[in-house]
This record gives structure tokens, C-alpha cells and sequence, in this order.
């Protein structure tokens, strides 16, 4: 074998190397950021889309108003149910996970964060289909998770009925937190650091459960 030959093999052989190692690189540096399904990719887009839509805008702006009515309206219900002071964080979520295209067997749509949160419990506890929810000791946050929290003292994963609670969706992962996006925070859609331990979420500010999507 000539000089030149060999010399071809070893850069091939060196250049193919490379590309595994640059390969992995990318797949180890890119698994916290990448949404691993599209269901994922679709709502964290769609959420991202939004808080750049309302840009920092508060739910008093006219300009805001035909958003909020969009909400209702892409959910089936009538446009006049929202009016100022009218909680929307409910349906922020239930919004984007519908124009994500998630049906009534993954997610309970409502207005009303307890309603979706107890039933996805009842799916992980039963082992039925649709989005589960888990304490924050079972299972790591993905990016498409929603992480929700109590608004009101007395309330955990065990508890049942109406409650005032709050989920935002996560989006992104960078180091120890997460970085979720939510409606009617501050009375705007608001993007918020969650803090980690390990991937799991930190226990604190009545944080309970974090909601499995598909």
C-alpha cells in the first residue's frame, strides 16, 4: 500500500472519529433543550409563540383583548365569559395544548387548573391513558411538562375538589432551573425560573406536581 493510500485511510478514519465524537457531543449538550416528541415540540413552541405575542403587555390593553377572546373561542366556549379580572391562566394552558393538538382522552380542558391537575393524578394513579401527574420526587422535568402549584395553603397531590392553583409549561432547561412560560402571571403571559435538584423539581412555593404530556 502506498504512502498516499495510507495517508487517505487515516484521515478518513480521523475525520469519521471526529464526527462521531462532534455527533455525541451534540446529542449529550442538546437532550435538555430539544422537546423529545412533537406534541412537545408543538406546545412549546405555541407557548413561546405566545409570550412573544403578548410581549409584556397586561390583560388591560385593548391590543390583549382579542387574544383572551381567542383563547375562549379555539376552546369552544363563548367570548363574553372573559372579562377583566376574569382569571385566564386555565385557559392560557388548555390553549395551547388544544391548538398543540391534544384531545379530551390526553388533557381535561377547563378554565380551572384542579380540574386538570386531579384528573391527570387519576390517570397515573389508575394507569390510564391521557397526561399523568406526579410528585416532584418521581419523575425528572422534560420540556413540555407543565409543573403547577398550590395558590391557596392546605392543598397537595393527595388533595381533592376545587382549589386555586397555577401550571406553567415548561420550555426550556438551563443548568439548575427550568424556564416555564404561563398566562395571567402578573397579568400578562410571564416567562418564570422553576428551580431543580438533579432534574427533579425543587419542593417550595407550594409546587406538588409535575404533568407528564404525551
Amino acid at each position: 500500500m502506498s504512502n498516499k493510500s495510507k495517508n487517505i485511510i487515516l484521515y478518513t478514519t480521523a475525520t469519521l472519529i471526529a464526527v462521531g465524537l462532534l455527533y455525541t457531543i451534540f446529542r449529550v449538550s442538546t437532550k435538555n433543550f430539544l422537546p423529545k416528541t412533537p406534541f412537545r415540540r408543538r406546545s412549546v413552541r405555541i407557548a413561546k409563540k405566545e409570550l412573544e405575542r403578548w410581549n409584556k403587555r397586561k390583560e388591560t390593553s385593548s391590543e390583549t383583548l382579542p387574544y383572551l377572546q381567542e383563547y375562549w373561542r379555539t376552546l369552544g366556549w363563548k367570548d363574553n365569559q372573559w372579562s377583566t379580572g376574569t382569571a385566564w391562566s386555565g385557559a392560557f394552558i388548555s390553549y395551547v395544548f388544544k391548538k398543540a393538538r391534544a384531545t379530551k382522552d390526553d388533557f381535561s380542558f377547563s378554565a380551572r387548573h384542579s380540574v386538570y391537575i386531579q384528573k391527570a393524578i387519576e390517570n397515573k394513579r389508575n394507569k390510564r391513558k391521557g397526561f399523568k401527574g406526579y410528585k416532584l420526587d418521581e419523575k425528572k422535568v422534560e420540556l413540555g411538562d407543565l409543573v403547577c402549584y398550590s395558590r391557596q395553603g392546605g392543598v397537595g397531590y393527595d388533595t381533592k375538589g376545587e382549589y386555586i392553583s397555577h401550571c406553567d409549561i415548561v420550555v426550556a432547561i438551563d443548568g439548575d432551573n427550568a424556564l416555564a412560560i404561563g398566562g395571567n402571571v402578573s397579568n400578562s403571559v410571564t416567562e418564570s425560573k422553576i428551580p431543580l435538584a438533579n432534574g427533579f423539581v425543587k419542593a417550595g412555593n407550594r409546587r406538588f406536581v409535575v404533568i407528564k404530556t404525551k
